[in-house]
């Protein structure tokens, strides 16, 4: 793990901060495989010790600026579920080049764990309203009707970025919403 990675000094955090945004920036404009450190710490404005006090390589930087991104885009939201889900969506059809660099390369499954991980929390909430109906129709845990809602929302990303003429994901994740909350009687 590099040195600085969880350093509360300001200067540390920063230089993590600029590196991220650098990070961001650039995955927008190009695939991730055309990024290189030196392409990153350039952008930064850092130098590559820098760089490596913090993070252990390219796809490290890359991972840790999505997984940032992820929980700012929800850090103000309280428990509401539904507002949760629509607000990771629509950061994500804001920055739609972002994910579209990112696919094919080595950190895609580390953004896409990024992304189920801030999806998690409300789909948690979701099963756990859910319960007390779905303890009569069926013996499934919130545990696992989180993660098959997980899995659904995730295949509605999937599907919006196979699409390339397709904008309209904010109307696909509320209809997956929709059904959902109708399905589970919420």
């Amino acid at each position: 793990m590099a040195a600085r990675t969880h350093s509360a000094d300001p200067r540390a955090e920063r230089v993590r901060a600029n590196l991220r945004d650098a990070a961001l920036t650039l995955v927008a404009q190009r695939r991730v495989d055309d990024l290189t450190v030196a392409d990153l710490v350039a952008h930064a404005g850092v130098s590559r010790q820098a760089f490596y006090q913090h993070f252990g390589d390219r796809d490290d930087a890359i991972a840790t600026a999505f997984t940032a991104a992820f929980a700012a885009a929800t850090a103000d939201l309280d428990g509401d579920a539904r507002t949760r889900i629509l607000r990771l969506f629509d950061f994500a059809a804001e920055h739609r080049a972002r994910y579209r660099n990112v696919v094919g390369s080595a950190v895609a499954q580390r953004v896409v764990a990024a992304f189920r991980a801030e999806l998690l929390p409300a789909c948690i909430t979701i099963a756990e309203d859910a319960a007390p109906a779905l303890g009569t129709v069926a013996a499934l845990s919130p545990e696992a009707v989180s993660r098959f809602l997980v899995g659904g929302f995730m295949e509605v990303l999937r599907s919006w970025m196979e699409d390339p003429d397709s904008d309209e994901l904010r109307t696909r994740v509320t209809a997956a919403l929709d059904t959902v909350y109708a399905l589970l009687s919420l």
